[in-house]
C-alpha cells in the first residue's frame, strides 16, 4: 500500500503545477497601485478579521495569499515561488477559505477583496499586521516568511530556516521536484518537536534518495518525476519512513 503511495505520489508531483503557473503569470510591480483594490464593507472587514482571531487555519490561508500576492509585486524576479512550494509541500491552500465560505457563502468575495484591498496597501517591506483573538495583532515579515517556507505556513513567525534544506534558498526548493515526494510521504504538521525534528531528517534522507535516483535514471535533478523515479526509489523510502518511530510516521 505504501509503495503505490510513493509511486502515485510522484506520477502527481510531475502534473500538479497549475496553481504554480497561474501566479506566475500574474503581473507584478514594486510599489503600491496609485488606486488601491476596495475594502468590503466594514462590518463585512470585521466579521473576515474576527475570524482571523479565532481560527488559526483560516489565518494561514489569508496570510498565505497575502504573502503571496504582496511578494509577486514586491520581488517580481520571484513571483510564483511561494505558490509553487506550497503545491510541492502539498500544503492544504485554501482549504480553510473554502471551509469558510461554506458556513458563509456571503463572505466568498469579500475574503478575497479584503486580501487584494491588504496586498495593495502594503509597503513593499513592510510587515503585514494580522489580526488575532483578543483584539490583538501579529507582524509578519514577509521576506522572513519566504525564506522560512514552508514551514511558516503553519508557524507564520518562525525564523530559523527549515533544517531539511540545508541552507537552500526558496528558488531552488520549489525548483525540486523532489520535494513533491518528500511531502507527500513525510507531511508537515502536528505538535510533537520531537517527530518533527525526526521527521524532517527523514525529509532530508528521502529527497538525498530521490535526487540519486534522478541522477542515475535521467543524469541530473532538474526536470519534474516520472513513474520510474518511484519504482526505482520505492524500497528505499519505504526503508526510511520504516526506521521512525511508529507514531511520527
Amino acid at each position: 500500500m505504501r509503495a503505490r503511495w510513493i509511486i502515485a505520489a510522484v506520477v502527481l508531483a510531475a502534473a500538479g503545477v497549475a496553481l504554480a503557473v497561474c501566479w506566475q503569470r500574474r503581473a507584478a510591480v514594486p510599489e503600491p497601485p496609485a488606486v488601491a483594490f476596495p475594502p468590503p464593507a466594514s462590518d463585512v472587514s470585521q466579521r473576515i478579521e474576527q475570524r482571523l482571531g479565532d481560527d488559526h487555519a483560516f489565518r494561514n490561508d489569508v496570510l498565505f495569499l497575502l504573502a503571496a500576492t504582496l511578494r509577486d509585486r514586491c520581488q517580481p524576479a520571484q513571483a510564483g515561488l511561494l505558490a509553487r512550494m506550497a503545491n510541492r509541500a502539498s500544503l492544504p491552500v485554501l482549504a480553510a477559505v473554502s471551509a469558510v465560505t461554506q458556513q458563509d457563502p456571503s463572505l466568498d468575495r469579500p475574503i478575497y477583496q479584503y486580501i487584494q484591498h491588504r496586498a495593495d496597501a502594503t509597503q513593499c517591506g513592510q510587515p503585514l499586521q494580522m489580526p488575532l483573538a483578543g483584539g490583538r495583532s501579529m507582524a509578519v515579515d514577509i521576506e522572513q516568511y519566504a525564506r522560512t517556507f514552508p514551514d511558516s505556513y503553519f508557524d507564520p513567525q518562525r525564523s530559523s530556516e527549515p533544517r531539511d534544506f540545508g541552507g537552500l534558498p526558496l528558488q531552488q526548493r520549489a525548483g525540486n521536484a523532489c520535494n513533491s515526494v518528500v511531502y507527500s510521504v513525510l507531511p508537515l504538521g502536528g505538535t510533537d518537536w520531537r517527530c518533527s525534528s525526526l521527521r524532517a531528517n527523514a525529509r532530508a534522507r528521502v529527497r538525498g534518495l530521490c535526487e540519486d535516483e534522478l541522477r542515475r535514471q535521467h543524469g541530473g535533478i532538474g526536470g519534474e518525476l516520472d513513474a520510474a523515479v518511484g519504482q526505482g526509489m520505492q524500497a528505499a523510502v519505504v526503508s526510511a519512513i520504516a526506521a521512525l518511530p511508529e507514531d511520527c510516521r
